[in-house]
């Protein structure tokens, strides 16, 4: 077992996640979703070249299923953060 315990890779992935909430909390929403979708996808890609055991906490169902669903939702709120209007309304 490794020092960080059985999670893994899942630390850096938090890490980031962390970082782009508080992006997020001193408003500056775009530039933290953009942080919160490249953990998402960097997440997937992880797993994806990780074996099962080092992958830790992001091990949840199969490789294929994680992989697509961790991708996929960081391309989604990449879209999403894309297609904000921040604009102050009157």
């Amino acid at each position: 077992m490794t020092r960080g315990g059985s999670f893994g890779a899942l630390w850096l992935v938090a890490a980031a996640l962390v970082s782009g909430m508080a992006l997020i909390g001193l408003n500056h929403v775009r530039p933290g979703g953009f942080v919160i979708a490249g953990a998402l996808v960097g997440a997937g890609l992880v797993r994806l070249m990780l074996p099962r055991a080092r992958a830790g906490g992001l091990v949840v169902r199969s490789r294929v299923t994680d992989v697509l669903f961790l991708v996929g939702m960081g391309l989604t709120l990449f879209v999403i953060v894309t297609a904000l209007d921040l604009r102050p309304r009157p």
